[in-house]
Formats: structure tokens, C-alpha cells, sequence
């Protein structure tokens, strides 16, 4: 639903764009990451609504409030964590000529990781997607948290990579800008 604002971060950082955004009174971020709502996104969120119910369904999972209050939270987590990571990989702008690489394997990390259970994920693969590019849990823990596989240690490793990954966001993105030369100057 906002994701495409923080989608151009990157041109408007090469471009200058972003000159326009720091001249406001308004956290630069912010704006840019909710200057671009897509209300269309809307019936998505309800058809995956209707898609989670019925997986639940299928499986016969007993889903209580708590359950839904509990699954909601991890939502929200994982949305958080997925910004985080939006926000990071768009501020190496700041610092590198080229990010298109690096934007090819996020898009190939999400992909592999929305189509495969993160807890198959064994070795290097799980450090990678676990800690390094932490889109294995995104879609991994709040399943296992609704199918009832969700423990203690799960919920402070999903709250501690979400609180780190806030910490890298805020330090990138605050070295960025200091770094940043207008491209008027």
C-alpha cells in the first residue's frame, strides 16, 4: 500500500529530487514514504484476507482473538522489518554509483523466500536469510505463529532482528543524508 514512495528513494537520490524533500518541514522519509498510497492495493489486502481464511479452514486450525491478536502483531512485525530492508538497500544510493545489482537480489531473495518456507532453510542459506537479508522470517513466522509451531524464542528473535534492522535503517539513512551533495551545489 505505500511501498511506492520508498521505491524511488533511489532516482530521486541520483536524480536530486530529494533536495525538494529535505526543504520541507516534514521527516524527509516520511514524506517519501507515504507520498505515493495506492488505495488499489486495498482489495489485495482482503483477498489475502479471504486466502488466509481459508487456508486456516483447510487445515482446521482452532483460531482464537488471541491467535488473531498475536498473528496481527507479527504482521505488523514483518511489515516493519520488510520497510526496514526497503529503506536500507534504497540508501546505499547515498553511498554507491549503482544499486541495480543489489536491487536484483532483493527482488530474487523475495521471490525465493515467498515461494519457500523459510525452515527448510539450512547453513548458509538460513544465516543469509535469517540474519543477513532477513526475508526468510517475513512470511515464515507469522505462519508458524498461526499454526501453532511459534515459540518464545521465535518472538525475540523476530522483535530483536526488527529492532536492529531499525537501528541499521535510521544510521544509513541519517549518514546518507549528511554524505548527500545537492545536485544544484
Amino acid at each position: 500500500v505505500y511501498f511506492f514512495g520508498v521505491n524511488g528513494i533511489s532516482g530521486k537520490i541520483r536524480n536530486g529530487d530529494i533536495d525538494l524533500y529535505l526543504t520541507k518541514p516534514v521527516s524527509p522519509l516520511l514524506r517519501l514514504s507515504f507520498e505515493q498510497v495506492n488505495p488499489g492495493s486495498f482489495p489485495l489486502v482482503a483477498l489475502s484476507v479471504c486466502i488466509l481464511w481459508y487456508g486456516v479452514r483447510l487445515c482446521g486450525l482452532r483460531v482464537s482473538a488471541g491467535h488473531v491478536l498475536g498473528y496481527l502483531v507479527w504482521v505488523t512485525l514483518m511489515i516493519v522489518l520488510w520497510y526496514e530492508m526497503e529503506v536500507i538497500i534504497r540508501s546505499l544510493t547515498f553511498f554507491l554509483v549503482s544499486t541495480v545489482n543489489i536491487t536484483r537480489l532483493e527482488d530474487a531473495g523475495i521471490d525465493l523466500c515467498m515461494k519457500i518456507p523459510g525452515v527448510v532453510f539450512r547453513g548458509i542459506y538460513k544465516l543469509l536469510f535469517y540474519v543477513i537479508l532477513p526475508y526468510g522470517i517475513v512470511a515464515t513466522f507469522p505462519t508458524m505463529y498461526l499454526s501453532g509451531d511459534g515459540t518464545l524464542k521465535m518472538w525475540l528473535y523476530g522483535i530483536a532482528v526488527v529492532t536492529a534492522f531499525g537501528g541499521i535503517t535510521a544510521f544509513l539513512w541519517k549518514t546518507g543524508l549528511k554524505k548527500y551533495n545537492s545536485v544544484s551545489s
